[in-house]
């Protein structure tokens, strides 16, 4: 596989996809607006309090990178996230995480690390202090050194997915060097299923308070395009997008699957790759 052939860890990656996707996926489309995006996506997170989470609040979650017509891995990212502490000042509160990974690449086990994070919530507006740590142009991928990402984190990337900023504009222009760059969301589809619960939360006592041992989900998809313009010339570059949620579940693991599929060029090659997270287990600290 080439370098380029990464993990995308926040939503929107704009120089892993200037440099992989040569060409759209072949599907029909159907514009969507950010309007209607946003609120598919809120629709689907809910009123999830992020003060909802407690002090060993656990949360393990595996991602998988497979290839088309090969339903068998070839990269697989393991995560286990622990809510350490929760500490209050006069105007926030202060979250520890314990944050576990470990990589298995064609099969064979890489290493584990174990490292410290941290999030602050404001008390005045939770919700958008959460957002705020998010510094919205910085560019994360996949590599030895990994990076916790929670499901809010993902959702606000995918809030704005669709909205082209002033940033993408001169990054297109400076670093594509093209005349300009436009991006339009499409094919939104939205619709609600009942799950079972994951394997390792049936073993919990009461199948860790879930009714009947399932989970409502809604499940909203949609195609994110970025258009390269050079004169006459149009070049377009396609992500498909599926991410879903749980409204039987708390702010940490609310997010129960996120993911999304592009071309990448491999060996004079274009291929398919879908990389998927998915919630495996969650455990409530209380």
């Amino acid at each position: 596989m080439t370098t380029c052939l990464k993990l995308t860890l926040l939503a929107l990656t704009v120089s892993s996809l200037a440099s992989c996707i040569k060409e759209p996926l072949q599907e029909e489309e159907n514009p969507a607006t950010v309007a209607e995006v946003q609120s598919a996506l809120s629709e689907g997170w809910g009123s999830a309090d992020p003060l909802s989470m407690t002090p060993n609040d656990f949360l393990f979650q595996e991602t998988e990178q497979t290839l088309e017509n090969n339903p068998s891995p070839f990269f697989v990212l393991q995560e286990g996230i622990t809510v350490s502490k929760k500490e209050e000042t006069a105007t926030e509160y202060l979250y520890s995480f314990l944050y576990q990974s470990k990589i298995y690449k064609q099969g064979e086990e890489g290493k584990e690390s174990t490292r410290e994070d941290h999030r602050s919530v404001t008390k005045a507006d939770p919700a958008v202090a959460m957002a705020k740590n998010l510094r919205a142009n910085e560019l994360k991928t996949l590599a030895d050194d990994y990076q916790m990402t929670l499901g809010y984190e993902r959702l606000y990337g995918l809030a704005y997915a669709c909205l082209k900023s002033d940033a993408l504009d001169k990054y297109c222009k400076e670093q594509l060097k093209v005349d300009s760059c436009e991006i339009q969301c499409s094919n939104l589809k939205v619709s609600d299923v009942i799950r079972p619960a994951p394997d390792l939360m049936k073993t919990q006592p009461d199948c860790g308070g879930l009714a009947d041992c399932s989970l409502r989900t809604k499940t909203v998809n949609f195609d994110w395009t970025l258009a390269l313009k050079s004169g006459e010339s149009v070049e377009k570059q396609k992500v498909n997008y599926s991410v879903s949620f749980s409204p039987d579940l708390p702010f940490l693991s609310r997010m129960t699957e996120y993911c999304f599929r592009q071309l990448y060029p491999v060996q004079n090659q274009k291929v398919l790759v879908t990389t998927c997270t998915k919630l495996k287990n969650f455990k409530r600290g209380g």
